[in-house]
């Protein structure tokens, strides 16, 4: 076949090739002539134009050969490109034949193309002629092969059938099935990108809500911004994401939204209508109306979308809702003795320890090396005072600096350690409370405590219980409502808070009694709640982040208006107080406090407020204070970033300024408010307050007000602290006050269980009599639990000669062994009167420290500053102690004279011992700073003043005292002798050997008086002595030469003699029994001791004497007027005529000689009595 074709076509293309590249004929030379020259040269230029076309005409073949070979081998041209190349030679061969036919060079074209034709035509001839052979043989080759062809024919045909019959139609469903295959798994990757966006919508939404309800605003409010990215996004951005076949998918995706064309349509208008109401249909998304672009589908168009969107708002709401709880729930947490009070107990009681210790720990409540130190500058002060008053003197007796400060430092070191309980110590051990009383001696200052202590032991023991510190209550709170917050608060100890209640199961550590007198409960370091406080305290930095998270909730939502409004109606709210009556009306306030704490400010007693109210009060407002320092300055790194985060995505507003100072006004302006309410309120219950309540009051608001500047000095609050917490210009005044009420009270308290009877010397205070006091300069101790003098006030057993057999009896009946003295002069209220002094000028000083800590600034009037007023309420506790022992009986008729006589004793006692009881107080002033040496001798100077003023109170007290025994004294006289002479017959007829009745009863009686008067001193036993003698003298004068009227009535004169009217008869045997009674008076004078004290007796002897005289009628001659002065120079005549005129002649007794020998003294008749009548009378 092949052959056959090849013998068809004589020229093929390298035939064609050969004879185009042949070179042309060469034409015969001409011989050159001129004129031939010409035509040479035009001929030989065409003949080279001529070749020249044909060369282009050859190439042009050439490349076309080329071609075909290289498309025959390659078979990979494409049939566009074969087009051009042979477009650009057939214009190749056309260009170079119309060039040649407008040159006219067609012709020789032709002619030289013929030739070139002729030419290769000859080669190709010549070269199958040389080839023949080859060509033959290679040809029956070929013939030879025909048989094999057709085999291989026929089998290829079969083969070919076989194809088409049993494989097209198998390739051709396979081949549609793949692209069915290939359509389907488009649109399921486009369904798997839009469901795997659905997914990741709904995982964002999922996420969003745990982190709303894990309160963690930033990663739910990134979570909605996502969700809504997604939901906004066009689908066809979401289908060709990370995708080989994006195309394909996107095609794929076209139609379906020409499937779902309608449904788009049908639901734009309720989408559009939906974004108008919301706000968010901006011009710039109508893509159909106004950018004339094709309609995109976006997630939230499709319903899954549209719920989703729906459910944003509701996330973005349940944010807004979980930052309120959180906030709500920390209101709770930090108010109403919440985290804020713990917070702000452990602030108080830090700041509290560390100012009793001090800086470098040497202060008062610090390191023994700093007590070693004041001791021994109070001693240096001491020795630099002139010693020329008594309070200097007494100041340096009971206290040597080697020996009593060695036993102070040893008794500090056993009884607290370092703080407030060392402190309250130390104060007391500075004024001498130790020196001068057993530890466990209790403290009666807290009147409360006191009045329950004695309450509780009456109805548990059915007697009187000790005053102890360490009880408290204020009565049962159980019914009502304010009582019962505080009693939950503040009672119960399984969460670990304080009680003040006593309870013997849940008692922690026992403080000691000044500890706890002079130290309120919630300011001691080892309280069990200590820990758990501190903890708090500790982590207020991360317990305010609810406050951070909530504000950069409500930040990043748009609403930090909102929130702050929330914060500060919630925080710095205040709330109504007060009582309505049945009509509705009554005074109601608005109180901070007690929004900030839970409790109604206006309840309550004064013994709740300052027990348990006022350290809650405290503790919450520095709690508040803390917590607001920890608002100003707890920021983290998440809030940080929400804040960067406005600040740049919006403009530079208030609301986007820093939120530690979003608040910082109003916090300070409530912090104000709420301290002027503490201190307003405190000024308020300070007048119903007793001294310790006060002390610890003032004690307490000095920790509160360091604890404020230590936990918030940012705040503006601080610069008026001082006056918001002062509690008044004349708080000291109001303590003195306090003082005085107190001690008159404790006095009677301790004057009702007084036995009034002398106190008992006990063998255990001999202990001190061995002491070196006269031969060494060292000072003797104080005697405990009686000292400042008072042991040394011993009554004498033999001191009285008159009743030796009488104390002889009582001596034996009680032993020998007490030789000096087997009693005191004063009874046992005295020391417990006088530890009460002491126990209260203490606590009064330690409020005057507390005051000066707090700020206060008392006037220098006194010149001596707040030491005055310490010495003031000690001069006045004392006055009002005088009085109150003056005073300290229920009714005076029930008065006995010897409880007189003691109560007169036991003021007297009090009295000797007031100069060393001023100079404790001032060793103590000296000792704790409160004497600057500038007016160390002014402050002494005031001393000796105030203790003159104490001595004048005292001697007014024993005066009027000193009336009331002499009035008892008399008034029992009287009702004996009233007794005793009613209807006594002085007409006795005859005379006795021994004194009448009355004479021994009242001699008996006044030797039970007298017996009494051994506790005074001296001179007030002599004064009643005289007293009481020279009033019976007088009532028997009275009596014997009182003057009855002329009718005689005798009541005029029995007003004048007390009830006693005057005799009406009497006679020498009457006038020689009086005698005998007069001579028994003197001989009971004489054994008192007393001197000159018969001299009592000398008018009433110069009368019976004078009438029993036989020489009494001489002796009122008026010549002989000088001897009778001097026989009887207290003889009254206008009185003697008062007896004679009642005088009772002897009459027939002495005519008849009844009259014995013995009776040898004067009796007269009625002549007789005339006469002597007549001689008085005329000398008057």
């Amino acid at each position: 076949m092949e052959a056959g074709n090849l013998g068809k076509t004589p020229f093929d293309d390298a035939t064609i090739k050969s004879v185009l590249s042949s070179p042309p004929t060469t034409l015969p030379k001409i011989a050159a002539t001129p004129n031939t020259q010409v035509e040479v040269r035009s001929k030989r230029l065409r003949e080279e134009a001529v070749h020249r076309f044909v060369l282009d005409i050859q190439r042009t073949a050439t490349n076309r050969a080329t071609n075909l070979a290289a498309a025959a081998i390659t078979h990979n041209q494409q049939q566009s490109g074969e087009a051009s190349n042979e477009q650009q030679e057939d214009l190749l061969i056309a260009s170079t034949l119309a060039t040649a036919i407008e040159r006219g060079l067609d012709r020789e074209l032709h002619t030289e193309l013929c030739k070139e034709v002729k030419s290769s035509a000859a080669n190709i001839s010549k070269i199958c002629h040389e080839h023949s052979d080859d060509f033959l043989h290679s040809v029956g080759k070929v013939v030879g092969l025909g048989g094999p062809c057709d085999q291989i024919r026929s089998t290829i045909e079969q083969a070919n059938a076989e194809l088409q019959r049993k494989t097209v139609k198998p390739m051709l469903e396979a081949a549609q099935q793949l692209e069915y295959t290939k359509s389907v798994s488009a649109k399921a990757r486009t369904i798997h990108a839009i469901v795997a966006a659905c997914h990741r919508v709904s995982t964002l939404l999922e996420k969003a809500r745990k982190q709303a309800a894990l309160a963690r605003p930033r990663g739910a409010i990134d979570a909605v911004d996502e969700a809504r990215a997604c939901l906004t996004a066009s689908l066809e951005s979401l289908v060709g994401v990370g995708s080989e076949n994006s195309d394909e998918m996107k095609n794929i995706f076209q139609e379906l939204l020409k499937n779902e064309n309608m449904n788009v349509i049908d639901g734009k208008s309720a989408n559009d209508k939906k974004k108008t109401e919301n706000g968010n249909n901006a011009s710039g998304k109508d893509h159909d109306a106004e950018n004339g672009e094709k309609n995109e589908l976006r997630l939230e168009d499709t319903p899954f979308g549209a719920r989703a969107m729906g459910l944003l708002p509701k996330i973005e709401n349940e944010i807004i809702m979980g930052a309120r709880r959180g906030l709500n729930k920390w209101f709770l947490s930090v108010r109403s003795g919440g985290d804020g009070a713990k917070a702000g107990r452990a602030a108080l009681r830090k700041c509290a320890a560390s100012m009793a210790v001090g800086p470098g720990h040497l202060g008062i409540g610090g390191k023994l090396q700093g007590y070693t130190w004041r001791a021994k500058n109070a001693d240096n002060l001491i020795s630099r005072v002139s010693q020329g008053g008594r309070v200097a003197r007494a100041s340096r007796m009971g206290y040597w600096f080697t020996r009593d400060n060695e036993k102070e430092i040893e008794r500090l070191a056993r009884l607290c350690d370092m703080g407030m309980e060392r402190r309250a110590e130390a104060l007391a051990t500075a004024f001498g409370w130790y020196r001068c009383w057993n530890e466990t001696t209790p403290i009666d200052v807290d009147e409360g405590k006191a009045a329950e202590d004695e309450s509780f032991g009456r109805s548990s023991h059915g007697g009187r219980s000790s005053h102890g510190m360490n009880r408290s209550g204020h009565g049962n709170l159980g019914g009502s409502r304010h009582g019962r917050s505080l009693n939950f608060r503040a009672s119960t100890r399984s969460n670990g808070t304080l009680s003040l209640r006593p309870s013997n199961n849940s008692r922690g550590k026992e403080h000691s009694s000044w500890a706890a007198t002079l130290t309120p409960a919630v300011l001691f370091n080892d309280a069990p709640t200590k820990g758990e406080d501190e903890e708090k305290l500790m982590a207020l930095l991360e317990s305010v982040h609810p406050v951070r998270r909530a504000e950069s909730s409500f930040a990043l939502l748009g609403k930090s208006d909102e929130f702050r409004q929330y914060y500060e109606q919630n925080r710095f709210g205040d709330m109504k107080i007060g009582e309505k009556d049945g009509d509705g009306f009554g005074k109601e306030t608005r109180s901070s406090l007690s929004s900030l704490t839970g409790d109604d400010v206006s309840q309550g007693t004064d013994r709740i407020f300052f027990a348990r109210s006022l350290p809650h009060f405290c503790t919450s407002v520095a709690g508040f204070s803390a917590i607001e320092a920890a608002l100003e300055l707890g920021n983290v790194q998440e809030e940080e970033d929400v804040i960067t985060k406005i600040q740049d995505d919006s403009p530079a507003t208030d609301d986007n300024k820093q939120p530690a100072s979003s608040f910082r006004d109003s916090s300070a302006r409530y912090e104000r408010k709420l301290i002027a309410e503490l201190g307003t309120l405190l000024r308020n219950r300070a007048i119903g307050a007793t001294l310790v309540e006060l002390s610890k009051a003032s004690c307490l608001l000095t920790a509160f007000r360091s604890s404020l500047k230590i936990v918030h000095p940012s705040s503006t609050t601080r610069t008026y602290d001082k006056e918001l917490l002062a509690m008044d210009v004349d708080i000291l005044m109001i303590g003195l006050k306090v003082a005085q009420e107190q001690q008159l009270r404790a006095t009677s308290r301790i004057l009702a269980d007084d036995s009034k009877q002398p106190m008992r010397v006990t063998r255990s205070d001999f202990r001190y009599v061995n002491q070196d006091d006269a031969a060494s300069s060292i000072p003797m101790e104080e005697t405990v639990d009686i000292p400042f003098g008072l042991s040394e006030m011993k009554q004498n057993s033999t001191s009285d000669s008159a009743f030796n057999d009488y104390e002889s009896t009582n001596s034996r009946s009680y032993g020998t062994s007490l030789q000096d003295g087997d009693t005191y002069k004063f009874s046992p209220a005295v020391p417990l009167i006088v530890r009460s002094i002491h126990a209260r000028t203490i606590t009064f000083a330690a409020f005057a420290i507390s005051q000066e800590e707090l700020g206060q600034v008392f006037p220098m009037n006194k010149g001596v500053g707040v030491s005055g007023y310490v010495l003031d309420c000690l001069e006045q506790c004392i006055s009002i102690a005088a009085i109150g022992i003056k005073d300290g009986y229920e009714h005076f008729d029930e008065l006995s004279v010897p409880e007189a006589v003691q109560i007169t004793a036991n003021i007297a006692a009090l009295q000797s011992c007031l100069p060393r009881l001023f100079g404790a107080i001032c060793r103590g002033l000296c000792h704790m700073g409160m004497i600057i040496e500038e007016q160390l001798n002014a402050t002494f100077e005031y001393a000796e003043e105030t203790l003159a003023r104490a001595d004048k109170a005292c001697d007014a007290q024993l005066a009027g005292m000193f009336n009331s025994v002499y009035e008892l004294c008399r008034n029992k006289i009287d009702t004996l002798l009233h007794f005793s002479l009613d209807n006594f017959q002085w007409v006795a007829r005859s005379a006795r050997d021994a004194p009448n009745t009355y004479c021994e009863s009242v001699i008996e009686y006044l030797r039970t008086i007298f017996k009494c008067l051994r506790s005074l001193d001296d001179g007030s036993k002599a004064g009643l002595h005289f007293s009481c003698c020279g009033h019976i003298s007088e009532r028997l004068v009275m009596l014997v030469a009182g003057k009855v009227s002329e009718d005689g009535d005798s009541n005029t004169s029995s007003v004048q003699n007390n009830g006693l009217r005057p005799i009406s008869k009497i006679d020498a045997y009457g006038l020689k029994n009086l005698s005998i009674d007069v001579a028994e008076f003197e001989s009971f004078a004489d054994g008192t001791g007393i001197p000159q004290l018969r001299e009592c007796f000398a008018e009433l002897k110069g009368i019976t004497d004078a009438l029993l005289d036989r020489e009494l009628s001489q002796l009122l001659v008026p010549a002989n007027e000088n001897a009778r002065r001097r026989k009887y120079p207290f003889l009254n005549l206008e009185k003697l005529c008062h007896v004679l005129e009642k005088y009772q002649g002897t009459g027939l007794r002495k005519l008849m000689g009844s009259i014995s020998k013995e009776d040898s003294f004067l009796m007269l008749e009625k002549k007789e009595i005339a006469h002597l009548l007549k001689l008085s009378r005329s000398q008057l």
